[in-house]
């Protein structure tokens, strides 16, 4: 125990400061029955979107994405991956940098300017 929780016992002693009064939880399910409303509202549900509006919606919106999609793809440039010119250029220029050896990667390093 604190030091405040021992004073306050000291000055009000081990009696319970608070109290209910007589018949309280006897009555208390009337009590509340009675400031309940008596008549109940009627309830309504809306609907904030048509089921049609709904389906319509969602084929708009693939339609839109589809034929985004296409015509991006129409309009896309092609690459020729069998240009034998282009595949040969990339195999001389991977075949240069795999016959570097160590000793010429060490001079490249030693010149190189940082």
């Amino acid at each position: 125990m604190t030091k405040e929780e021992i004073r306050i016992k000291e000055l009000e002693g081990q009696q319970n400061p608070f109290s209910v009064p007589e018949g309280y939880f006897e009555t208390f399910n009337e009590r509340l029955l009675a400031r309940l409303p008596k008549e109940e509202k009627p309830t309504w549900v809306v609907r904030l979107m048509p089921r049609v509006l709904r389906y319509a919606a969602a084929i708009v919106v693939i339609a839109g994405v589809g034929s985004a999609l296409y015509l991006n793809h129409k309009n896309a440039p092609t690459v020729a991956y069998n240009d034998a010119k282009a595949q040969e250029e990339y195999y001389n220029q991977a075949l240069d940098y795999a016959m570097v050896d160590n000793m010429e990667i060490a001079a490249y390093l030693t010149e190189a300017d940082y």
